[in-house]
């Protein structure tokens, strides 16, 4: 980040972290006299920094308000940001990150997203990166819209940037300990920070979680799993036990953070920040089937080429599901299968080193910010959510990136700066899966490793990027200012599946031993205007067009299919591209007491990046729609009213219509020509869904807040946070459009009480109070749909999340 402004106001990458900054302020609680004050200049990374409104629609969360309402990860963050939703998965890429609707699909590892995440100024290509979570973090900032000019690459919908914090220079011992009653989890955080010398310091962030119950029902019983081995067409019977607890998620998750900061001399500063997570989760897959409408209720599976009641299996919306656990015999046989004993899980190891280097002379800031990063990912999980033996996968996989970024930016005393950076990123993946269904045995195989195996899979990506952006920035008069930039990216992604093994009873559907190869460049000029004008200090008017890019690529995780017509051509997909505009006011009113901030928008994607999973065929499909739009406003305000010291009162309102343009998408399984699906040949057959709204797109989202400290006897202090975020009608599905959850209401509040001086607190914080059970997504389970394009059709079973239910935790903390 350039430490400092240049010309006569900052522009570009400084002014978003200061504006971000300045709008935290308003969501701390803190009163309107200091407000005032801190908008003048502020601390942003140890570095004292002057602070303007910025034309870009920006959401900051201070560290004081993840505090006071206990958000520990991205996940929380949703909960105070109507325009993002967070969804984690298992598989794929591990989440789903969507801001005005517009999200990459989660299920695939391939696809990166269109939200990028931002730690520390790094660019992390995987959504999975969610498991880091928040700990000793200063605040997060969520710039919606495009943003491909400063935000290293790929951010076509938003940016979400986390910032940590630096040493200090002085003495900072921090601890917290927390417990949340509804999942028996333990937190604990403990920060150690202090000056070596008066030109350098340390500090230590540790943090770790242990869920000892969870909070969903697993009712998996023991159940015998039969077999037929193709080799001697013998049938063979295995015994599963039940799993060891009938609560899940359990997660153990340790963290650590170190950083050094030097300042050797008044031009040079450095910042090394080092941490390793280790996130594991027994029993991970917090999902449930809750819609099964081809036997009106009663979970089923096919018999004959028909639905065949499962009357013992539950579906329901009751965070009650089945995840069953993998013989033993049978996961004695894989090192991936056997990783938790035979019982389901995830595990998300991380390695993770910046070097972030600045020189700031008189007439230029140059800063420098080098990355290594790595990701080591192994779960396994029930496939199914039958509380049986049935179907499970497993699955291995390597990320590793290295990126260097490198930026400069004038200070001339002139109308006219400019800033010049040059982007470098090698990434590499490698990739393994396993399915187990259907019963499927071999021991006539070389390898014991695929004695059980319906068939697997093993994937490769070696990728290369390199960018160059520039952004000229004109003052034309006192108040009014235009700036214009662009960035040129161009990548390279070399790719290839293979299906090594495929079961003798599936070579009819799986294709085994080809290699898919993909060897594909992209590149583009993605340009971006911005004009604002600011006739006084508390009034800003901006209007921006902007375009974004993301490349093309390969879908890892796929599956090769005889059903599928064009392998490749399903495997791979194109690059993603936006273009539109936006326009915002933001004023500050009663000596700044009151802010409102109203942006509106338009845009229009054209070939998102989607994955499609047809669950009764097993065949994956990696494609692009055609077009979609999104177009909306949002307006928040904030108020300290002077009447009542210690009071900050927040509110928004957001309309957002996001919605397919043109899309010829698959059918969804078991769908009928009565519900959309025509007549035709195909294996796998297409309906039309242009102008169908997207999932996960609410046209009415909003909250409702505020923020109460005040002082009392004894050199006390109390608090009170309250939230309470609405949201309209959204789908569940992508495909699907059938499935919906309807509009509803979360309500989170917080009571605390501590020490005026900050020494201790302790506080109670509640999460979803009035319980309320929320679908999040939907996909369909394996092998329960069929006969699809046809009148006699039926749809599969769905399982999906669902919002954590009502949570109370309680939590001390204490500062030096």
């Amino acid at each position: 980040m350039i430490p400092k402004t240049y010309g006569r106001r900052p522009s570009g990458l400084a002014a978003l972290t200061l504006g971000a900054t300045a709008l935290g302020l308003l969501a701390t609680g803190i009163t309107p006299a200091q407000a005032q004050m801190d908008t003048v200049t502020v601390q942003a990374r140890a570095v004292e920094q002057e602070v303007r409104d910025i034309p870009v629609a920006i959401t900051a969360i201070s560290e004081e308000s993840m505090d006071n309402y206990g958000i520990r990860n991205l996940k929380d963050i949703a909960a105070i940001s109507p325009s993002v939703e967070i969804n984690r998965i298992s598989s794929g890429s591990g989440a789903e990150i969507s801001i005005r609707g517009i999200a990459s699909s989660p299920g695939s590892i391939g696809i990166e997203a269109s939200v990028a995440v931002i730690i520390d100024g790094v660019y992390y290509p995987q959504s999975r990166v969610i498991h880091e979570g928040l700990f000793d973090a200063s605040q997060v900032a969520i710039l919606k819209g495009p943003q491909a000019l400063y935000f290293g690459k790929n951010a076509t919908a938003g940016v979400i940037s986390i910032t940590t914090n630096d040493p200090g220079d002085e003495l900072e011992i921090l601890g917290k300990v927390s417990y949340e009653v509804e999942a028996h989890r333990w937190l604990g955080e403990a920060v150690l920070s202090t000056p070596i010398t008066d030109k350098f310091g340390i500090r230590l962030a540790v943090t770790g979680t242990k869920m000892n119950r969870g909070f969903m029902q697993n009712d998996a019983v023991d159940s015998i799993y039969t077999t037929l081995d193709a080799a001697t067409l013998q049938s063979n019977s295995f015994a599963a036990p039940g799993p060891s607890s009938s609560w899940l998620p359990r997660q153990e998750m340790y963290g650590a953070r170190l950083t050094l900061k030097g300042t050797p001399n008044d031009v040079f500063t450095y910042r090394i920040k080092g941490s390793i997570v280790d996130d594991k989760v027994n029993n991970a897959s917090i999902t449930e089937i809750f819609e099964c409408a081809a036997l009106n209720g009663i979970a089923h599976e096919v018999v004959g080429g028909a639905p065949s009641p499962l009357p013992d299996v539950n579906c329901a919306k009751d965070r009650v599901t089945g995840q069953s656990t993998v013989p033993p015999e049978v996961a004695a046989t894989s090192v991936d299968l056997n990783r938790f004993g035979g019982e389901n899980g995830e595990q998300y190891k991380s390695y993770n080193i910046t070097g972030d280097f600045m020189f700031d002379w008189d007439n230029i800031a140059w800063q420098s910010i080098l990355n290594w990063h790595k990701q080591d990912v192994g779960w396994v999980i029930d496939c199914d959510q039958k509380n049986f033996v049935s179907c499970f996968a497993s699955e291995y996989s390597e990320f590793e990136v290295f990126s260097v970024e490198s930026r400069a930016a004038t200070k001339w005393d002139s109308a006219l700066n400019a800033v010049l950076g040059v982007y470098y990123q090698k990434t590499k993946r490698d990739w393994r899966q396993e399915v187990i269904f259907a019963g499927a045995q071999n021991t006539a195989v070389t390898d014991p490793a695929n004695e059980f195996i319906a068939y697997d899979k093993i994937s490769g990506s070696d990728g290369k990027t390199w960018s160059v952006y520039a952004e000229l920035i004109w003052d034309i008069t006192d108040q009014l200012q235009l700036t214009g930039g662009a960035r040129y990216i161009w990548e390279k992604k070399d790719s290839f599946f293979t299906q090594p093994y495929v079961n003798p009873f599936f070579t009819g559907l799986f294709v085994e031993g080809r290699v898919l190869a993909d060897d594909s460049a992209f590149d583009d000029l993605i340009p971006e205007v911005t004009l604002r004008y600011q006739p006084n200090d508390d009034l800003t008017f901006w209007v921006a067009y902007k375009q974004g890019f993301k490349s093309g690529g390969f879908d890892n995780g796929s599956i090769d299919s005889t059903l599928n017509a064009d392998p490749i051509g399903d495997i791979t997909y194109q690059p993603e591209h936006v273009e539109g505009g936006e326009f915002g006011v933001k004023a500050e009113f009663l000596d700044n007491t009151l802010k409102i901030e109203f942006d509106a928008y338009h845009y229009n994607f054209t070939d998102l990046q989607l994955n499609f999973f047809n669950s009764d065929t097993f065949a994956y499909r990696t494609l692009n729609a055609g077009s979609a739009k999104t177009t909306g406003a949002e307006i928040q305000i904030d108020w300290a009213p002077e009447a009542v010291e210690g009071l900050v009162l927040m509110a928004s309102l957001a309309y957002n219509d996001a919605r397919y343009g043109t899309f010829i998408a698959p059918c969804y399984s078991g769908q009928t020509p009565a519900q959309g699906c025509p007549v035709q040949a195909a294996s796998l057959k297409e309906q039309d869904l242009s102008g169908v709204t997207r999932n996960n797109a609410p046209k009415w989202a909003g909250k409702l807040g505020f923020n109460y400290n005040r002082p009392f006897a004894n050199g006390l202090e109390w608090g009170l946070s309250g939230n309470l975020k609405f949201k309209s009608d959204y789908l569940l599905s992508s495909t699907n459009s059938r499935l919906s959850q309807k509009g509803y209401v979360q309500l989170d509040a917080a009571v605390r009480i501590g020490d005026i001086d900050g020494t201790w607190q302790f506080a109670i914080i509640g999460r979803n109070l009035t319980d309320q059970y929320v679908v999040l997504n939907a996909t369909g389970t394996p092998s329960t749909g069929g006969g699809q394009g046809t009148p006699t059709g039926f749809e599969s079973d769905y399982y999906g999340a669902s919002l954590d239910p009502r949570t109370v935790e309680f939590e001390l903390s204490f500062r030096f």
